[in-house]
């Protein structure tokens, strides 16, 4: 009888211990806070699987890293010399065709070529500049912007006649992580996951008998303006002016370039779309946040639709909020929202 009973409490802790242990990771790759958590498996299985993601997230910085050495900063040179470069990476090669067809698709506001114009406004380092760059540079690289349809793709080499081009695919990388870590996870019979990649996020499965909930920065205050609760396999990405930029003379100077003016754009103070969980959607979650950030306000939501966007939120610069009606529906608001400073579309 009490053997019984002790069989019965073990089973019982055991199986608490198994589904409520939570594992999470935290570290910093590709310039933000990366972070992993695992709901409902065991300490050594969560462990492990984690790791590997890690171990993927570093290889994927280096990898990619759009101004130390990469395999992108040999291509680049390569193209500046008006070199072939020779490879047999096909994953760099379906990175690259897969850019060419996103720069397409979002009518240019996504355009991985223009990084003399993204290291020009000082953000290839690690820490921001502090002052606006010569004007005059600016003007000339815009007049001269490269395009992903100058790059010549075959099998097993890369190659551009414009040696403007450099390729930077930091509007990408983050994304690509989110679905090479969904595919670890998930070959690794982990269920239930997190992944968030400083603000570009993927669900796997949920957090017990619930969705997992994740906050959306208010671009101006250090606490989130709404949450969503993810559905299984969903991917939510947000871009904002407010994690790498620089300020002077009261103007905020932000990363996101726009390719049509060769400066920062200013219209909107973050953009935040969320995808269900269709192929690649952990790339285009990130890639996707772009086109609605820089495209000016009368062209961003013929461009969401597009792009077949049906949850989008657009903080605009003035503080304003143009939102879909799909996403108005899923939001939690965490602070009060005058209707007179939304508009639903």
């Amino acid at each position: 009888m009490h053997f019984n009973k002790l069989i019965v409490l073990l089973i019982l802790l055991l199986t608490g211990c198994y589904q409520n242990e939570i594992m999470q990771k935290k570290e910093y790759i590709f310039g933000t806070i990366v972070e992993v958590t695992i709901y409902g498996e065991t300490k050594d299985h969560a462990s492990d699987a984690i790791e590997l993601v890690f171990k993927e997230f570093r290889r994927l910085h280096n990898y990619l890293h759009p101004w130390k050495k990469s395999i992108i900063q040999d291509i680049n040179q390569s193209i500046k010399n008006e070199k072939i470069y020779t490879t047999d990476d096909e994953e760099i090669l379906s990175i690259i065709k897969h850019n060419k067809e996103l720069e397409s698709m979002t009518s240019g506001y996504f355009n991985p070529a223009i990084g003399n114009l993204i290291e020009a406004w000082g953000f290839h380092r690690d820490q921001n500049a502090t002052d606006r760059p010569n004007s005059i540079l600016i003007d000339n690289l815009q007049r001269n912007l490269p395009h992903m349809s100058e790059i010549n793709i075959h099998r097993g080499y890369i190659e551009s006649k414009n040696k403007n081009i450099q390729l930077d695919l930091g509007g990408y990388a983050k994304g690509y992580a989110l679905d090479q870590a969904k595919k670890i996870l998930s070959e690794n019979n982990i269920n239930n996951a997190l992944i968030n990649i400083g603000g570009n996020i993927l669900a796997l499965g949920k957090h017990g008998d619930r969705n997992w909930v994740v906050g959306i920065q208010n671009p101006r205050k250090p606490n989130p303006i709404g949450s969503i609760s993810l559905n299984p396999g969903w991917s939510i990405g947000t871009s904002g002016d407010y994690q790498r930029y620089f300020i002077v003379d009261n103007q905020r100077y932000s990363h996101l370039i726009d390719p049509n003016t060769g400066y920062p754009a200013t219209n909107s103070q973050s953009a935040t779309v969320l995808l269900p969980p269709i192929e690649s959607s952990g790339t285009l979650s990130d890639v996707y946040s772009k086109p609605l950030f820089i495209a000016p306000e009368k062209l961003k939501f013929s461009i969401a639709k597009e792009l077949g966007i049906d949850f989008y939120m657009i903080v605009m610069a003035d503080g304003k909020i143009s939102i879909s009606n799909d996403m108005l529906n899923v939001i939690k608001w965490h602070e009060k929202i005058d209707e007179k400073n939304i508009t639903v579309h």
